[in-house]
């Protein structure tokens, strides 16, 4: 049996214990986590997909090899698709994997910990120190040959001087403002409805939902209608009920969210829906300087700026320092090839939810701010961005 056959059979034991421990890992990440239980659930069935999906990655390793040991920062939004793609990704290139989650879900990371060592043995090291030290230590150990970060822009921005002196390569994936447009020939209730869950999934906080909608004009008003609808059929409540869409925030970002949604509506935004932190809250009026179109909001906050035609929808797509994914629904056959420049990832006609249910293991990554590669290739220190297969990248050619 080869390294890589033993790296399948362990995944496919892994993915043995996730089906059969479902229930139990729900009811952990319930009490640890404090996400609505609906979303818990479907984290956990795409950690399942995920997992299955292990075997069509194995002709990519062929004639690669292991970096040797990645570390992997996990984000606090982190369920557990997330972790077990990273850290099955790293293992099934035949590296030992360094796992830090932050140290306020201590409870859930030691259940996903002891899940991934029950599969991948002590290939898994658990670190628990503050991340800025987590990132220090493994750029400063040679035994360390990949970093694989998930978190905020500005904290990654200052360590690239580090990365650059150490030769480590950093995969980050950072945050989203991903735009939705909306134009002429779509479906108004469906870009709706696609829209309010896409964006309120996990109550706002994912980095992939839709943080900004762009309307033709033309459409605006009967589109904030059904908007309206689709927002107002959102179930609002307890994370533990099973209907619950949206619950609630934590302090911090009920504080953000509030505040962008405030400062919308001084600056002449309407609230047609919601208002508050606590339920998904429709905006129109929303001009493109507003922070609620150019700062991360990661809350259940959908905004409406009118535009006059597709030209004018791209343009301000494009004026983001963000490019993770961004979704049209309409408008023309050049509006999604245009904007592939500017974001990781396309969709049209669905949303990141859709996709990722339909290609589990499908490419990931952003431009820009979104997310970068920062590496040395032939004597030369290099940042790239675009969309990168974990496995592939977390190895090289023997």
């Amino acid at each position: 049996m080869t390294d890589l056959d033993r790296g399948l059979a362990a995944v496919r034991e892994l993915h043995r214990a996730v089906v059969a421990r479902s229930a139990e890992l729900e009811e952990i990440a319930l009490a640890a986590l404090g996400f609505p239980r609906r979303v818990i659930r479907a984290d956990i069935e795409l950690a399942a997909r995920r997992l299955a999906a292990f075997d069509g990655l194995a002709s990519a390793l062929a004639g690669r090899g292991p970096l040797g040991t990645v570390a992997l920062a996990l984000p606090g939004n982190a369920i557990l698709s997330n972790p077990v793609a990273a850290a099955g990704s790293a293992y099934l290139a035949g590296n030992h994997v360094r796992l830090r989650f932050p140290r306020r879900r201590k409870e859930w990371a030691d259940a996903v910990v002891e899940l991934l060592r029950e599969a991948f043995g002590t290939a898994i090291e658990p670190h628990d120190e503050p991340g800025s030290r987590f990132l220090g230590s493994a750029f400063a150990d040679p035994e360390v040959g990949a970093l694989l970060v998930f978190g905020s822009d500005d904290w990654m921005l200052p360590h690239e001087e580090a990365a650059r002196l150490s030769g480590t390569k950093v995969l980050f994936e950072g945050p989203g403002k991903d735009p939705f447009l909306v134009l002429r020939g779509a479906n108004l209730a469906a870009a709706a409805g696609a829209v309010a869950a896409a964006g309120t999934y996990n109550s706002g906080r994912a980095c992939t939902a839709p943080e900004r909608i762009y309307v033709d004009e033309r459409l605006h008003d009967r589109f904030v209608e059904e908007l309206i609808d689709a927002a107002a059929a959102l179930p609002v409540g307890n994370a533990d009920d099973e209907k619950t869409w949206i619950g609630p925030l934590s302090t911090t970002d009920e504080a953000r969210v509030r505040g962008q949604i405030d400062a919308a509506v001084a600056g002449g935004a309407r609230v047609h829906f919601g208002g508050t932190p606590a339920e998904p809250t429709v905006l129109s009026g929303v001009r493109q300087n507003m922070d609620v179109v150019r700062a991360e909001t990661f809350g259940p906050v959908l905004p409406v700026v009118a535009v006059a035609d597709a030209a004018q929808a791209v343009t301000f797509a494009e004026d983001s320092p963000y490019g993770l994914s961004a979704t049209v629904y309409g408008g023309p056959d050049w509006v999604p090839a245009r904007l592939a420049r500017s974001h990781g990832a396309v969709h049209r006609g669905q949303t990141w939810l859709d996709h990722r249910d339909r290609s589990p293991v499908a490419p990931y990554g952003g431009r820009r701010r979104s997310g970068w590669v920062w590496e040395w290739r032939e004597d030369r220190f290099t940042r790239w961005d675009g969309p990168r297969s974990t496995v592939t990248e977390l190895s090289k050619p023997d």
